[in-house]
């Protein structure tokens, strides 16, 4: 109950926190919506950013080892938390139109767990987290009226931690343990892809203002439980370690703000 009521914190808490930034951003830039010349101009420049992300991830029992019985049984879990991080960039103009190349990385407090892998109790909880990521991404801009309006897509990169923790205990009487053989643990770099849209306004000859959303997707991996295969992952399967897929993805609601060097 208690991690519930936390987790519902830091969801409003997270949508508080930007809704005030973008509502102190937007009055903002439309008080100094006289630098939008230079909003348009060719160079590079870099910037910060704050906002709220939530953390997307599936896991199937491909075999139903946890779920027994039920292949392909799937768990959806997800959270939201902050997020901050730096970007550098530089504008071009092409016969094409005018096109900008981003990259940014960022941290945040963005995990998300579920103890609902085995129906029948709460012995086993899967997990994700993500430490920290990555993105490079091109695209073109619009103007509409004083603003910018972008889209790009790209490469993106994080590093996640995936794991699925089995409890067993011999009586009803006896303390909770770790099995480690029907769980595990794995930290790795993962690629995926990304796309993102926002809008842009000025502040300044120099300075601008954006906020944007990102959507981040990076695919599947398999990890495997009953490492020692001394159980079946299923009935009439045989004997062998037995896989769980995990899918991974981010949105991302971010507000920042970026000067500009020059061309």
């Amino acid at each position: 109950m208690y991690e519930r009521n936390s987790s519902k914190l830091a969801r409003r808490g997270a949508v508080i926190a930007l809704s005030a930034l973008i509502g102190l951003g937007s009055s903002v830039a439309v008080r100094a919506a006289s630098g939008d010349a230079g909003l348009r101009q060719n160079g590079f420049y870099a910037g910060a950013f704050l906002g709220a992300g939530r953390a997307n991830n599936r896991i199937v029992d491909v075999d139903g080892f946890s779920n027994w019985g039920s292949p392909g049984w799937t768990v959806d879990y997800d959270d939201s938390g902050f997020i901050g991080g730096l970007l550098i960039g530089r504008k071009f103009q092409t016969s094409a139109g005018r096109i900008r190349l981003e990259l940014d990385g960022a941290l945040g407090d963005l995990s998300a767990k579920t103890n609902k892998l085995d129906p029948g109790g709460l012995d086993e909880t899967a997990k994700a987290k993500f430490r920290w990521t990555a993105t490079l991404r091109t695209g073109g801009e619009w103007a509409v009226g004083a603003a910018t309006v972008f889209a790009t897509g790209g490469l993106a990169a994080a590093r996640i931690s995936n794991s699925v923790t089995d409890l067993d205990r011999s009586g009803l009487n006896d303390p909770w343990r770790l099995d480690p053989d029907d769980s595990f643990r794995q930290t790795s770099t993962e690629v995926g892809w990304t796309i993102s849209v926002g809008v842009e306004a000025a502040l300044s000859p120099a300075w601008s203002l954006r906020l944007e959303g990102n959507h981040l997707d990076f695919g599947s991996s398999t990890h495997h439980v009953n490492h020692s295969a001394n159980g079946r992952c299923g009935p009439g399967n045989p004997q062998r370690p037995c896989p769980y897929k995990v899918k991974n993805r981010l949105g991302v609601i971010r507000l920042g703000i970026s000067r500009r060097f020059g061309g």
